[in-house]
């Protein structure tokens, strides 16, 4: 039976002894997970990649026992064990008697919503959860099974060969999912820092430090149930059970798994947290070096994962950009932590009232720190000589209308630059609080960090420089700046740990050395 009607059968509730009302279906490019009443059962795909191969049933059976096997080590009452689907006439069955057609591992269904992605969101995730698990994943790496065959996984040869072939495998994407600009550059700074790391990798192979470990601790495979005693307050499934490769590593790329998870999902902050934890637990104190080759590595990884979907024809159409902007951001996401601070993709907005030394500041960071500047007032006159017929013609170029136009052409822009891996700075009053929501979740959603400069001064010289303008592209006049001061919106509690107010009252130069702190900050500068 081919894969797309044996996923149409499975979907099936009629399928199952245990009759349900529903069966829901989640895929990735290797497997199909079928959610029927308490239980989950996952078939392997019948493929043949690179770095697995689920070709026959036989080896589908044997990588389905592996699974279970593995799985206990993290979540020892979840995996029930491997159970045939069997074809009784024209109908499939899960658990059926006569000749299996397939093999499927069965598990104890889980809450989505325990998964640490889905109570990020929710604000369930704080200091507490994050140590817990960062030591819980250090213990896990103390007690993994090491040996001679095991630590060979790790010398240097085998480490670079397994990164070279992310970028190998890699290669049809670029132009779909990942610009020529990034892989390419992603391409060469993995080469140095393999080459700077060499030593290290290779001294830490030879001490036997490889281990057995998860190989794919991503955040959606971590359940926390608080309610409960430890260990079973937290379960981590779907370890690496198909190649034994990425699995027999440093433990430091295994737990860069959740680190690079936390970045991508916004929380670059937990990220820190759960480094420090595991790093306090372990006492490797050497790993720190390791880990930002590691963490660029399982972005990287995961985006070539999500761009594997696009080339498959189960997967639904609904579900195809999801795919492209997860893969897309991954990419971003591994080269900004390989890139040097100066050079790092990243999305800065610079607001503040009119005459508080926006653009000042914008030119001085395009100039010194490497920005590509989009300035609303230029982009919204490029709008306006080009206006379409479409338009009032009494309407003016300041209207809600003409705000939103402007606003999402900047946004345009600044996707196109984030997309060739560019430093992008938006130039713009961003007096509403949902306009810099808009542009900081963009830069989440693109794997990037965002960061919006608050620029503050004094009434009287914000008037002094308004009253001095010439030439300038901005038409803002000190009735302006008061209409605008008394609109202004407070940033929220949902982005303040994005916001950093810039006083530009003391010189140019000043103002420029505190842009630069809170980029430094951020990571965004040396």
């Amino acid at each position: 039976m081919d894969l797309v009607r044996l996923i149409e059968a499975l979907s099936d509730p009629r399928a199952y002894t245990h009759a349900r009302e529903q069966v829901s279906v989640c895929q990735t490019h290797i497997s199909a997970v079928f959610l029927a009443g308490p239980f989950a059962y996952k078939i392997k795909k019948p493929v043949r990649l690179g770095f697995l191969d689920f070709s026959t049933l036989e080896q589908r059976r044997h990588f389905c026992q592996e699974e279970v096997r593995l799985n206990r080590r993290l979540a020892p009452d979840v995996y029930l064990g491997v159970v045939p689907v069997t074809a009784e006439g024209l109908a499939v069955r899960m658990e059926g008697e006569g000749e299996p057609i397939e093999w499927a591992v069965k598990m104890q269904r889980l809450p989505e919503e325990a998964t640490v992605r889905e109570r990020l969101p929710r604000g369930e995730i704080g200091r507490p959860e994050v140590q817990r698990l960062a030591r819980a994943i250090a213990s896990f790496h103390r007690a993994a099974e090491t040996n001679e065959r095991i630590a060979s996984f790790g010398k240097f040869e085998a480490v670079a060969r397994t990164l070279r072939d992310v970028f190998t495998q890699s290669l049809p994407q670029v132009g779909a999912t990942v610009s020529a600009a990034v892989f390419d550059r992603l391409r060469l700074l993995t080469e140095e820092a393999l080459a700077r790391r060499q030593p290290l990798i290779e001294a830490r192979a030879c001490r036997g430090l490889p281990r057995d470990t998860h190989g794919d601790l991503h955040l959606d495979h971590i359940y926390l149930f608080p309610e409960k005693s430890p260990p079973a307050d937290l379960v981590i499934v779907d370890c690496i059970e198909f190649n034994e490769r990425f699995r027999y590593t440093d433990p430091i790329a295994d737990m860069a798994f959740p680190a690079m998870d936390f970045a991508y999902y916004g929380r670059r902050d937990l990220a820190r947290l759960f480094t420090e934890e595991y790093f306090r637990a372990t006492g490797d104190n050497e790993g720190h070096t390791l880990l930002p080759l590691y963490t660029a590595y399982r972005a990287a990884v995961r985006g070539s994962v999500e761009g594997l979907k696009l080339a498959e024809p189960e997967i639904a159409a609904a579900d195809r950009p999801g795919a492209l902007e997860q893969a897309r951001a991954h990419w971003l996401l591994a080269l900004g932590d390989l890139e040097e601070p100066d050079r790092r993709p990243c999305l800065v907005l610079i607001g503040g009232l009119p005459g508080t030394g926006k653009s000042s500041l914008a030119q001085l960071l395009a100039d010194r720190a490497g920005f590509s500047i989009l300035r609303s007032d230029v982009v919204r006159k490029e709008l306006a000589q080009a206006r379409d017929l479409t338009m009032p013609l009494g309407q003016s170029f300041y209207s809600a209308a003409w705000n939103e136009r402007t606003h999402g052409e900047c946004l345009g822009r600044a996707k196109q630059l984030l997309w060739e891996g560019k430093r992008v700075l938006i130039d713009a009053t961003f007096r509403e609080d949902r306009r810099r929501k808009t542009f900081l979740e963009t830069a989440r959603r693109w794997g990037v960090p965002g960061l919006l400069l608050l620029c503050e001064a004094g009434p009287q010289i914000v008037r002094q420089r308004l009253l001095g303008r010439k030439g300038d592209a901005s038409d803002a006049e000190w009735a302006t700046y008061g209409k605008l001061a008394a609109e202004w919106e407070t940033p929220g509690a949902d982005i303040k740990t994005s916001v950093r107010p810039i006083r530009t009252d003391n010189g140019v130069e000043a103002t420029y050395q505190s842009a630069r702190q809170a980029l430094q900050e951020a990571g965004l500068a040396s």
